[in-house]
């Protein structure tokens, strides 16, 4: 564009109509356009054939392409198939959330005992001593959950002293039917179980739920005779001082089995409870504490009515 009055090039025209024009040159250009009405339509035009350029490439290019239709399908079908897997993975976790959660765990652990037991009852028939459950074996420690231990606050010099109780309060028979419902054993088997203290009032226990399981006297070594042994002999070891108060408390309610081993220095019971008048004194204490409203089935232990 050497001459004003020659024609702008289509080169400057179409560097014009991208904006690519140095500053300069485009004032001379945008100059010319305002009084050349000939170089103005030659724009227009060939900004059409640009544009028309562009539409055909587009059409080209997308007639190559695949569909969206078929692919979009796809997807949603996907999409649906692992909402459909998330939905029964959530289903499936809560199912076994619900089997681990100490009431479903119980109940199921429950019904399999009881299948068992209708198994070993058709195979074996009847027993005299049918009613007494797999719970007489399992239940020789309680179940942390449900019986962790209570106390009261005493020392001592209350357990120990002239003017502590030498019998071992009787538990009310109201609470002894709640104890065994706690623990599934209904109706209540009170010649079967003992329904005692992990912690004995000897040593500071409480006369509460928390503190009481029904405790087998039968079908176990670990019976309700060896723990009286136990609590008779940390009893002892308080009053002399070779236990604290609090460590015995700890001990017999954290598992009675192990201090019994630890304090007897045994790995199983020294004594022979197997015998009908095998009664430790804590037992005679809890017999005479109890003694009113009561028959006696055999000489080991009392037999409460409910």
């Amino acid at each position: 564009m050497k001459d004003k009055h020659l024609h702008i090039a289509d080169e400057n025209l179409l560097l014009h109509a991208s904006e690519e024009l140095d500053a300069d040159v485009e004032i001379e250009v945008q100059a010319h356009l305002e009084r050349c009405a000939e170089c103005h339509d030659r724009l227009h035009q060939l900004q059409s054939t640009l544009t028309e350029f562009a539409a055909a490439q587009r059409q080209q290019c997308e007639a190559k392409l695949p569909g969206i239709d078929r692919p979009r399908a796809a997807l949603q079908a996907r999409l649906a198939e692992l909402t459909a897997e998330k939905q029964n993975n959530e289903r499936s976790r809560a199912a076994w959330r619900r089997i681990f959660i100490p009431g479903y765990a119980a109940a199921l652990a429950g019904a399999v005992v009881v299948v068992l037991l209708l198994v070993t009852s058709r195979v074996n028939g009847p027993s005299s001593k049918s009613h007494i459950t797999m719970a007489s074996i399992t239940l020789d420690k309680p179940d942390w959950r449900l019986t962790p231990g209570a106390t009261i606050p005493v020392t001592a010099h209350d357990v120990c002293g002239s003017g502590a109780s030498k019998y071992v309060p009787s538990v009310p028979i109201s609470l002894k039917r709640k104890v065994f419902e706690l623990y599934g054993v209904t109706p209540p088997q009170p010649d079967a179980y003992e329904v005692d203290y992990l912690i004995t009032p000897e040593l500071g226990g409480a006369t509460d739920i928390r503190n009481l399981w029904p405790e087998p006297y039968h079908n176990t070594v670990w019976n309700a005779h060896v723990k009286d042994q136990l609590e008779d002999r940390l009893h002892t070891m308080v009053c002399h001082g070779d236990v604290d108060l609090a460590t015995a408390q700890r001990d017999i309610s954290s598992d009675w089995i192990g201090a019994y081993r630890k304090y007897f220095h045994t790995n199983g019971p020294l004594f022979d409870t197997s015998s009908e008048n095998s009664l430790s004194s804590n037992t005679l204490k809890k017999i005479a504490a109890s003694s009113s409203g009561i028959v006696f089935a055999n000489w080991r232990h009392p037999v409460d009515k409910f």
